[in-house]
C-alpha cells in the first residue's frame, strides 16, 4: 500500500482519521507493522539555536513516554537550516497514540510554538517496512 506524503501534521491528523474509519482500506497485518515518520523542520533564519533547544527537550520528552519507539533529531549542514526527525514506532497504533495522546501532552507542558519560529509548515511523510 502506498502511503501519501503530507505537508503538514494536520494533515497527518485528517489522514489518520480516515485511515481509523477504514477510510484507505488498511488492513491489521499493515497496522501491525513498524511505522517509520520523517519530519523536516524549516526554522526561520537566525532562530535555529532556539528551535535546536525547544527540539533537545522534546526528544528527551518523548524518549521517556514512548520507550517502545524510537527518535533520531538530525541538523543539516547547508544554510538554509532544516532539522529532520526520525521517527520508528512498532505499530500504526503506537503512531496513532503518540499524535492523539503524547504530542498534546507534551504541547500542553512546553506551551505552544513560539510565533515566527518556523520559516514555513513542516513537512512529514511516512513510510512503511518492505523489508528487514
Amino acid at each position: 500500500m502506498k502511503i501519501p506524503a503530507f505537508v503538514t501534521t494536520g494533515g497527518v491528523m485528517l489522514a489518520l482519521s480516515a485511515l481509523s474509519l477504514g477510510a484507505v482500506g488498511v488492513n491489521s497485518a499493515y497496522a501491525a507493522e513498524p511505522v517509520v515518520v520523517l519530519v523536516k523542520v524549516f526554522p526561520t533564519p537566525g532562530r535555529e539555536d532556539e528551535l535546536q533547544a525547544q527540539y533537545l527537550k522534546r526528544i528527551s520528552y518523548l524518549r521517556n513516554a514512548e520507550p517502545g519507539a524510537a527518535f533520531r533529531l538530525h541538523r543539516s549542514t547547508k544554510t538554509p537550516v532544516t532539522f529532520l526527525w526520525y521517527e520508528v514506532y512498532e505499530s500504526q497504533a503506537a503512531y496513532d497514540d503518540h499524535l492523539k495522546v503524547v504530542m498534546p501532552a507534551f504541547r500542553k507542558q512546553a506551551g505552544p510554538t513560539p510565533v515566527g519560529l518556523l520559516a514555513k509548515p513542516s513537512e512529514v511523510e511516512t513510510y512503511s517496512e518492505l523489508s528487514r
